[in-house]
């Protein structure tokens, strides 16, 4: 059996993957034959994020497309910084998109909170807006 790293967001590592999150015009679908026969076309990109365990985007990083309920035992308040590729994240203190949140768009984010502000709290993050 293969072996995956601690590092990455896999529900082999305790993550929970929201696998139906809707970013209008992107959507969940259980089956292809459902979806419809109308193809939707868009100039948006799919939303992609790439988080840090440490600021200034260095130490163990994961890259991905996907929302989470929770990320992980690993992951689990553990982000310190993020590039967001494209799209507009929201992330949530705790897990199941509760608590306190915070929206970010496309860019570098060398910190995640500045200051004296909290740091390593996130618990969850959703697509909520294509760019």
């Amino acid at each position: 059996m293969k072996q995956i790293p601690k590092t990455e967001l896999s529900p082999d590592n305790g993550c929970v993957i929201d696998t139906k999150w809707s970013v209008e015009p992107l959507s969940y679908h259980a089956c292809a034959a459902e979806a419809g026969d109308q193809a939707v076309v868009h100039d948006a990109r799919l939303p992609e994020i790439v988080v840090f365990d440490h600021v200034g985007f260095k130490g163990a990083y994961a890259r991905t497309n996907l929302s989470f309920y929770y990320l992980g035992e690993f992951w689990n308040d553990r982000i310190s910084s993020v590039i967001i590729v494209s799209g507009v994240w929201r992330f949530y203190r705790d897990d199941y998109y509760k608590g306190d949140h915070w929206d970010l768009g496309p860019g570098f984010y060398e910190c995640f909170f500045k200051g004296a502000g909290p740091d390593d709290v996130v618990s969850s993050f959703k697509a909520i807006e294509l760019s």
